[in-house]
C-alpha cells in the first residue's frame, strides 16, 4: 500500500545528497560531443548526398549522456534536418544505442500517429553511422519544470500511452532488460556494504529494496510501447506541439512506467512532487501501487552503485545527474511506502 511519512534530518548524507539540494542544483544532461565540422569531410559529403543539397551551417548540440555528433543541419536550398554519427572506433555503448535507435526510428512509422520525428534513414560511410531525422522544430522544456510546459508534456504523454497500447511495433525488449541488471541492492548487502552514502531510511530498508528487485520482471512487464528515457533534453516543445526524441531505450512493459520515468527525471529537474505528477497521467492513477514501489526500488539500487563509479571530466554531469537520481528516488519511495 502506498502512504506518506516525513522525513528527517537523518536522511542526508555526504554522497547523495538530500533532493532539495539536488533539485536546487538542477542537473542537466549534458555530455562532451564531437562538432559536425570535425567529422571527415567525406562522410559530411555522404551526408549532404543524402540530404540532396550541401550544408552551410550546423548547430551542435550538447543534451543527452550519449557520445558522438548530435547537430541541426541547414541546406542550401532551405531545408534542414537533425543528424546523430557514432564512429566504431569510439564507444562502443554510443555505437549499440545508434544501431537500436536506428530500428526503432524505422518502425515508427507516421502512420502509427506517435509524437516522434520522422525519420530519412541512415549513412554507413567506412567505420561512420549517420542517422537523419527531421529537424523537429521545438525548445527544450525549461528547468526547473514550469506548470506550463508540465501540463503540455502530461497531454502529450497521455495520448502516447493511448496510442501505444497495444505495442504496435515487433521484437522490442521487456522494459529494463534482465534481472542481473536490477540487482544494486543485493549486490550492495552481499559485499557487506556499509552504504554510508545513502539516506539513512535505505539504510535501515535495504533488505526490503533488495527483496522488491526480485520481483522486478513481473511487476513492469506489459503490452505497452514505451520511450524510457523521458528527461527534459528529449522533448521538444513548439506552441501546443510536443515531440519526443532520442527513442534509443525504445522497450516494451507497463504503460505507467513512461510517466513514472517522466515523473522522476522532472523531480531531479525541479519539480517537488513527483508523486503528483505520476498521479496525473490516467495510468499512473490506475497502476498497482507495489508493482510501482517495485519498479523504483530496482532503479534505485542501480543509480545509487552507478553514481559511485568514477567520474573523469566528461561523465561528471552523469554522476552528478545519477546522484540527484538515487537522492529522488529514494524519497519518492519512502513517501510512497509504509516502511520506518
Amino acid at each position: 500500500m502506498s502512504g506518506r511519512s516525513s522525513s528527517t534530518a537523518s536522511d542526508a548524507s555526504p554522497g547523495i545528497a538530500d533532493p532539495a539540494v539536488a533539485a536546487a542544483a538542477v542537473p542537466l544532461a549534458r555530455t562532451v560531443r564531437l562538432p559536425w565540422h570535425r567529422m571527415p569531410e567525406e562522410v559530411r559529403t555522404a551526408v549532404a548526398d543524402r540530404l540532396g543539397s550541401p550544408v552551410i551551417a550546423a548547430e551542435d548540440q550538447s543534451g543527452g549522456f550519449s557520445r558522438g555528433v548530435a547537430a541541426r543541419l541547414r541546406c542550401a536550398d532551405g531545408s534542414r534536418a537533425f543528424v546523430k554519427a557514432v564512429t566504431r572506433e569510439g564507444d562502443p555503448v554510443t555505437l549499440a544505442l545508434a544501431e537500436q535507435e536506428a530500428v526503432v526510428a524505422t518502425a515508427l512509422t507516421p502512420g502509427l500517429g506517435l509524437p516522434a520525428p520522422a525519420f530519412h534513414g541512415r549513412v554507413d560511410h567506412g567505420p561512420w553511422t549517420v542517422l537523419v531525422f527531421d529537424d523537429v522544430v521545438g525548445r527544450i522544456p525549461a528547468v526547473p519544470w514550469r506548470k506550463d510546459d508540465l501540463a503540455l508534456t502530461l497531454a502529450a504523454l497521455t495520448t502516447l500511452t493511448e496510442r501505444a497500447t497495444p505495442n504496435p511495433i515487433t521484437g522490442l525488449p521487456a522494459w529494463g532488460g534482465t534481472l542481473a541488471q536490477w540487482q544494486g541492492w543485493n549486490r550492495l548487502l552481499d559485499d557487506s556494504d556499509p552504504l554510508a552514502d545513502v539516506p539513512e531510511w535505505a539504510r535501515r530498508n535495504a533488505r526490503r529494496l533488495a527483496a522488491a528487485e526480485a520481483e522486478f520482471p513481473a511487476a513492469v512487464a506489459g503490452d505497452t510501447l514505451l520511450h524510457s528515457d523521458l528527461r527534459s533534453d528529449n522533448i521538444l516543445i513548439d506552441g501546443g506541439r510536443v515531440t519526443f526524441v532520442d527513442w534509443a531505450w525504445a522497450a516494451q512493459g507497463q504503460d505507467w512506467l513512461d510517466p513514472m520515468t517522466f515523473a522522476l527525471c522532472a523531480a531531479v529537474q525541479g519539480h517537488p512532487d513527483p508523486q503528483a505528477v505520476f498521479l496525473a497521467h490516467p495510468a499512473g492513477r490506475a497502476a498497482d501501487p507495489a508493482a510501482v514501489d517495485t519498479a523504483l526500488a530496482a532503479p534505485a539500487g542501480r543509480v545509487v552503485v552507478a553514481a559511485r563509479q568514477p567520474a573523469s571530466w566528461d561523465t561528471e554531469p552523469i554522476r552528478a545527474f545519477q546522484r540527484a537520481e538515487a537522492a529522488t528516488v529514494i524519497r519518492w519511495l519512502r513517501t510512497r511506502t509504509r516502511w520506518r
